[in-house]
């Protein structure tokens, strides 16, 4: 470097990125918030758009030249989600899930507004009810049946019929049975904020229902890094005109102005991978998550159940366990790199894991491969060490990843 000393800061961030590609080559991946992201999708986040500015005035004119580049990348982006999602609005203008409600909800409540919301009991993401607090919105819990991990329709139907509340809110961080549109009773002064962040790939592919698709005063939002295999971004889709003007009136310029179009870009390149794989990919992610919960009643651990046939209709399973056991069954796991979430909530009648399956499912892993890791989890419930190295390094052997493009680069 002509002389020049290496920043001892700069030696500590390489040392810092490389344990965590050794971290990240060498783990089994289960944590059902994280993803794997695709080189095809990857190649737009070093892209031209990073940093670019875009900001289309009232009279149509692009305040920022070039912007009209990133207004293009958007286009392109409403037409794949009008084609995955049948939406006619979309933005991704948000960062992350939590972001994407927090918009919509400082753009579509008013803080003399009272909602229902899915609790962090039930499931729901504990920032919800914090972030209403701050704008003065007031919020009560959607009725829920435990027993059956879903909303209980006829309480809740009543509580719609009374008039005294603005919105329903479904944010579910934890969820093997996602709410049924159908049986909702939805006056006309009432809309929805549906936050799919974990289903999203799920609802692209057709493999969930698509709540577009039920009700029109609904906006489905979401982060899109878990089943949608996307860098982190926030997507805000509806049909519903009346909320579209608002939104549209709201995000920009009045709450954003900067915006991140390089992971536009990625996400945009994402969605079509899941055009032309996702079908395939998102039922293979339901169906493994359905046989190692299998695998793993067998092997005697208490596996939240649905039906007889079914533990769950998504990514996600729940390892029910005492709260001694959750955690030493977690730290286990994060001591050989197998990623999981404990719990703590009276979904998993009061503690147990959260387990994902999309990442695995990436790796188009087969029958026999479920049933190893489902030997690793019996390991480290047991604490049997010799047997969690043995299945734990076949595993990660077969970390090859598919459903997606592999041949094509973009320059």
């Amino acid at each position: 470097m002509g002389g020049m000393q290496m920043s001892e800061i700069l030696e500590e961030y390489k040392e810092l990125c490389r344990e965590l590609n050794e971290f990240e080559k060498n783990k089994i991946p289960l944590c059902a918030a994280e993803t794997y992201i695709s080189d095809f999708s990857k190649q737009a986040l070093i892209s031209n758009y990073e940093g670019k500015y875009s900001f289309v005035d009232s009279n149509g004119t692009n305040s920022f030249i070039g912007g009209t580049y990133v207004f293009r990348l958007n286009e392109l982006l409403k037409k794949e989600c009008q084609l995955l999602f049948n939406a006619k609005y979309t933005n991704a203008d948000t960062v992350t899930g939590i972001n994407c409600f927090t918009i919509c909800a400082m753009s579509l409540l008013k803080n003399t507004d009272s909602v229902l919301i899915t609790t962090p009991d039930q499931g729901g993401h504990a920032s919800i009810p914090i972030i209403l607090e701050k704008l003065g919105v007031n919020y009560e819990a959607i009725p829920y049946d435990y027993d059956n991990y879903q909303i209980n329709y006829k309480e809740l139907n009543n509580l719609c019929k009374s008039g005294l509340y603005k919105f329903l809110i479904f944010c579910q961080s934890d969820i093997i049975n996602p709410p049924d549109m159908s049986k909702i009773s939805l006056p006309d002064s009432m809309g929805i904020i549906y936050d799919g962040t974990q289903t999203l790939g799920l609802i692209a592919a057709g493999v969930l229902e698509n709540p577009l698709e039920y009700i029109n005063n609904i906006v489905l939002i979401g982060g899109t890094h878990k089943t949608l295999p996307a860098p982190a971004c926030g997507l805000i889709m509806t049909n519903c005109s009346n909320y579209q003007q608002q939104l549209q009136k709201n995000i920009t310029p009045n709450y954003l102005r900067n915006t991140q179009p390089n992971h536009i870009a990625a996400l945009l390149l994402a969605l079509i991978e899941q055009e032309n794989f996702g079908k395939s990919y998102q039922n293979l992610t339901v169906k493994i998550a359905n046989q190692l919960a299998e695998e793993l009643s067998n092997l005697g651990f208490n596996i939240a159940k649905l039906k007889s046939n079914k533990y769950t209709y998504t990514h996600q399973l729940f390892i029910l366990m005492n709260s001694l056991d959750t955690n030493e069954f977690y730290q286990t796991a994060e001591n050989y790199n197998i990623t999981l979430n404990k719990k703590h909530k009276r979904l998993f009648a009061n503690d147990g894991i959260r387990i994902g399956t999309q990442e695995i499912a990436r790796y188009n892993w087969k029958f026999g491969d479920v049933k190893m890791l489902a030997q690793l989890l019996y390991a480290i419930k047991n604490h049997n060490e010799k047997d969690i190295i043995y299945y734990r390094n076949k595993l990660i052997l077969l970390k090859t990843p598919a459903f997606t493009f592999e041949d094509i680069s973009i320059k």
